[in-house]
């Protein structure tokens, strides 16, 4: 364990890490020496006690807590059989941490697991309790969701509506190789696209197909965003509307039609590319999309359209600036995700597509916002 702790402390900003079972006992611990157990591992405890509590609360797991202090920083991630604590400087590179940080969890997940004792068996209220808490998915969550998506995209075709899945099970659709490379899905939630002009039609086919709509939710937001759930299976839509706005904004005009069930490729990968604070599932559908895809131009549909990232990179200096920023990220991280002969197909292909990009034409709003450059923020945070 402490060699794993390790590897998280060497990111650039992090002071120290340290591991504990759920009864916030210490298990491994990588701190300078002026750290004293007697004063962080009470610290520890009450926040194993705050994760339990916001649990029940909220009736859902809670993944990781980020507790900001003067001049530091706690990053908590819940391992279910303890929990990972990272301290670091309060500027740390927060995506960055996470990339390295997430595959250290998972790794002293496994380990805990294997140490853990056999537990008696809880009293049934507890275990009902446990139940409502975090319910479980179903094994086949995913070829779950995948049917539903395929079911739902059909019956919008019918009446004449382009209904596109997008999201990490729009990977799962379209890439072979996402059933190694990919993580499974942690809800029952699948993200749709559609165009603002059909949202009517598509309100009665969601709704034929025994969704129940978020009727305040929608009220407020449909014009950009929809909300939809199947009370018997907990299959939740989040269908988005004629754009796509996470930290940039990725317009589905004229693009819905070019895929018969997800978005294009080279959209499906710009709504992975885009995001700032890039999570392990984001940067794994990276891998999928651009291994099993060689890069083309035009309306191939096996092929990415490398002149469509490199046209709305070369037009917005922002998309530009992410995804630039995240393809060399995907490159440096590419060691602890692919073996060898993916690696080698990955990096060749992510390279090429970074020289394409940095060749294509800049408009004139592109060279204006390059001159401010980083003294600006030039993306968006999206809220939960």
């Amino acid at each position: 364990m402490e060699k794993i702790l390790q590897d998280i402390n060497a990111v650039v900003g992090v002071t120290g890490s340290f591991v504990c079972d759920p009864e916030g006992r210490l298990v491994a611990r990588a701190l300078p020496s002026v750290f004293d157990e007697a004063t962080f591992l009470p610290a520890a405890r009450t926040i194993l006690q705050t994760i339990d509590g916001l649990e029940t609360t909220r009736r859902r797991r809670v993944h990781e807590l980020d507790l900001v202090f003067g001049e530091g920083r706690m990053v908590v991630k819940n391992l279910r059989v303890g929990c990972l604590y990272i301290l670091c400087v309060r500027t740390v590179n927060v995506p960055l941490l996470n990339l390295t940080a997430n595959v250290a969890a998972r790794k002293l997940s496994e380990i805990l697991k294997e140490r853990e004792a056999p537990v008696p068996s809880a009293p049934p209220a507890a275990a009902e309790e446990v139940a409502v808490i975090e319910p479980e998915l179903p094994a086949d969550a995913a070829d779950l969701l995948l049917t539903r998506a395929r079911q739902a995209i059909a019956a919008a075709e019918n009446r004449g509506v382009h209904l596109r899945l997008l999201g990490g099970i729009a990977v799962k659709a379209i890439c072979p190789s996402a059933a190694d490379m990919t993580l499974p899905p942690d809800g029952l939630d699948l993200d749709l696209a559609v165009y603002g002009r059909q949202r009517r039609g598509l309100e009665e086919v969601i709704e034929t197909l025994g969704y129940e709509p978020h009727r305040r939710f929608n009220a407020f937001h449909g014009h950009k965003r929809l909300k939809y759930s199947d009370p018997q299976e907990g299959v939740a839509l989040d269908v988005f509307v004629d754009t796509f706005h996470m930290c940039h904004q990725l317009s589905f005009t004229n693009r819905l039609e070019l895929h018969e069930i997800t978005l294009p490729l080279a959209d499906l990968l710009l709504s992975k590319l885009q995001i700032v604070q890039m999570g392990e599932k984001d940067l794994r559908d990276i891998y999928a999309i651009l291994y099993d895809h060689e890069l083309g131009k035009g309306d191939n549909v096996h092929k990415v359209d490398a002149d469509f990232i490199a046209s709305t990179c070369g037009d917005d200096w922002g998309w530009y600036r992410t995804v630039t920023l995240n393809i060399e990220k995907s490159i440096d991280l590419v060691d602890d995700f692919l073996p060898a002969r993916e690696k080698e197909v990955y990096v060749s292909r992510a390279r090429q597509l970074s020289e394409i990009i940095e060749a294509a034409p800049k408009s004139l709003r592109w060279q204006a916002r390059a001159r401010i450059g980083e003294a600006r923020r030039w993306y968006d945070l999206p809220e939960e």
